[in-house]
């Protein structure tokens, strides 16, 4: 995969100049060190072209995101100008929808620079791809589904000296419809930007770590987006709690957006209040003071609380994933579960021979008066403590056949054979100083 078909072509050609192309001697490849730091035909090596495509992302991320909040800025501006109905820029505006339109011109070519890196680090590890950047490059490296993705959610924007208005009827007085300008429909769309930082998040937890691609490779994994994020639960859950808490932001904003024109809006005209709906519904709580009143409220309530599922699982399955224990700490409660449920044994069978003991004694005396004793076995005392011993009896044999409590058992037994072995030992060397002092003439008592 690293280029030998090269290697073995130009071994060849030079014990054989037939073999070279062109009637020339082919050059053997030059390898700087380690596999990954062999160049290809652009001159730079696998790191490199790895290097380039983390960096390429994330100024493609932050151009990105960085004209989301500046549209969020302009539509804010807008709307508490009291501009935001009649769709009339002033020179502030303008000035910043064109700061958008550059950040999204420089995204674009980040983007074009991300994929052609990518590719050429495919290149590197020796895949057969079509020259070039192209779609056919694209498909065969099985990033062009993405690459299209990521060239779609950089369209909307709101663009200068465009406007129009979208309006759509209203669910209860359908004489007064809700419109939507179009900064509000290029807002709500340029939130598709944020899809982007589950990816951020994985490129900059892989960036630098080469041994771990190369580990990847000899295992057959694909470090992706998915396996980064999957790997983020268990090394640091703190990130995937900032994700979540940028889902519940951005979801927030959306009812926002939705509800603000409506007319007669009355409790959704505040982020706060859509913040307070927006986590109530993602954590399926549903109190109901606060509802959705117009179509694309409840449309993207909908969302939200489909979005609620996954977030409320994942936060789960987090939790789940930090606070289980390891074999070695599961055996320990065990072994400490095991020991207390005998302490229990031990106890309820003392306590059932102390009572036995006691009306042993309170029958003697009583057949010292003449009277008659009471049998054991029916007294109702010791019927209680006998049904006690059996319940701790039980409980006892319900764990003997666990692997670890049974050898929790088995170190115990090693503990006694062991201790049986020290006082043996010690029997013997008494026996035998005694008869080596004799043979000396000494006392054999000393």
């Amino acid at each position: 995969q690293f280029r030998g078909r090269e290697w073995a072509m130009a071994a060849a050609s030079e014990k054989t100049p037939l073999l070279a192309s062109d009637g020339k001697k082919v050059e053997p490849v030059k390898r700087k060190g380690p596999v990954l730091s062999v160049e290809n035909e652009t001159g730079f090596t696998q790191n490199e072209w790895r290097k380039r495509k983390t960096l390429y992302f994330i100024c493609y991320c932050l151009s990105a995101i960085v004209g989301l909040i500046i549209a969020v800025i302009v539509n804010e501006a807008l709307w508490y100008s009291a501009v935001g109905f009649d769709t009339m820029d002033n020179g502030i505006t303008t000035g910043l929808k064109i700061m958008v339109f550059v950040s999204s011109f420089f995204a674009t070519v980040f983007v074009f620079l991300y994929y052609d890196a990518l590719i050429n680090v495919q290149r590197s590890q020796g895949v057969e791809l079509t020259a070039g950047m192209n779609m056919m490059a694209l498909y065969e490296s099985r990033h062009l589904w993405m690459f299209l993705w990521d060239a779609f959610i950089l369209i909307p924007q709101p663009f200068p000296f465009v406007h129009f208005t979208v309006c759509m009827p209203d669910l209860h007085h359908l004489d007064e419809p809700t419109c939507y300008t179009s900064d509000n429909i290029w807002v709500a769309l340029m939130f598709l930007r944020v899809t982007l930082l589950p990816r951020l998040v994985a490129e900059l937890m892989l960036r630098g770590k080469d041994m771990a691609h190369v580990m990847a490779r000899l295992g057959n994994v694909e470090l992706n987006t998915w396996f980064v994020m999957r790997a983020l639960f268990i090394a640091n859950f703190g990130a995937v709690l900032a994700l979540i808490g940028s889902a519940i932001m951005t979801a927030a904003y959306l009812v926002l957006l939705a509800e603000r024109p409506y007319p007669h809006v009355d409790n959704l005209a505040d982020f706060d209040a859509c913040l307070w709906m927006t986590i109530i519904t993602m954590t399926t709580v549903g109190y109901g003071d606060v509802v959705a009143q117009t179509r694309m409220g409840r449309f993207v309530s909908c969302i939200v609380a489909c979005m609620g599922v996954v977030t409320v699982s994942l936060i789960i399955n987090g939790v789940v994933a930090r606070m289980k224990m390891d074999p070695r700490e599961q055996r320990i409660i065990d072994w400490i579960d095991k020991s207390s449920v005998k302490t229990q044994l031990r106890n309820a069978a003392s306590h059932v021979i102390q009572v036995a003991v006691r009306q042993y004694n309170a029958n003697c005396q009583i057949l010292r008066e003449g009277g008659e004793p009471k049998r054991l076995r029916v007294h109702p005392r010791i019927r209680t403590v006998l049904t006690e011993f059996r319940w701790a009896k039980r409980e006892a044999s319900a764990g003997i056949g666990d692997a670890d409590v049974n050898m929790a058992d088995a170190v115990e037994n090693i503990q006694e054979r062991v201790a049986r072995l020290e006082k043996m030992i010690e029997e013997i060397h008494h026996s035998i100083v005694p008869r080596r002092t004799g043979s000396r003439g000494t006392n054999p008592d000393l």
